[in-house]
C-alpha cells in the first residue's frame, strides 16, 4: 500500500514538472520567435531578453531532469530541479514585492506553489533503496 502511494506521488511529481517545463519552454519559444522580448513575469528575477532566454533554458533543463529521472539515470538531478523550482516560486510569489492583481491570481500562486512542494517531497522518494534483484 505504501509503495503504491509513493509511486502515485512520484508520478505526480514527474507530470507536474513535465507540464511546468513544457509550459516554460513553449512560452519562451513563442516569445523568442516573435522577435520582441516584452514578456513580463514579475515573480521571476529576470527581465527582457534575459527572461526569455532563462525560461527557455529552464524549460529545457526541467525536461531533461524529468526524462533522466524517469529513465533511472542521475535521479538526484530531478530532486535538485524540484527544489530549485519550489524555491523560485516561494521567493518570487511570496518573498518579494510581487503583488497579485486579484484574489484569483493569489489562489493560483498558492495552488501552483503547493503542487511544487508536493512534487519536491515526492521526489525525495527517489533517494530510497532500490529493490534487490535475484
Amino acid at each position: 500500500m505504501r509503495n503504491a502511494f509513493v509511486g502515485l506521488l512520484r508520478i505526480f511529481a514527474y507530470l507536474y514538472h513535465l507540464l511546468l517545463s513544457l509550459f516554460l519552454l513553449g512560452l519562451g519559444i513563442v516569445v523568442w520567435s516573435g522577435g520582441e522580448n516584452n514578456l513580463k513575469l514579475g515573480m521571476l528575477p529576470w527581465e527582457g531578453s534575459a527572461l526569455t532566454k532563462a525560461i527557455v533554458i529552464l524549460g529545457a533543463v526541467g525536461l531533461l531532469c524529468v526524462l533522466l529521472a524517469v529513465l533511472g539515470k542521475l535521479r538526484w538531478l530531478f530532486v535538485l530541479w524540484t527544489l530549485f523550482a519550489l524555491v523560485l516560486m516561494v521567493r518570487g510569489y511570496f518573498l518579494t514585492s510581487y503583488s497579485f492583481p486579484d484574489e484569483g491570481q493569489f489562489k493560483f500562486a498558492v495552488w501552483i506553489t503547493s503542487g511544487a512542494l508536493i512534487a519536491f517531497l515526492a521526489s525525495l522518494s527517489l533517494f530510497g533503496r532500490k529493490a534487490k534483484t535475484s
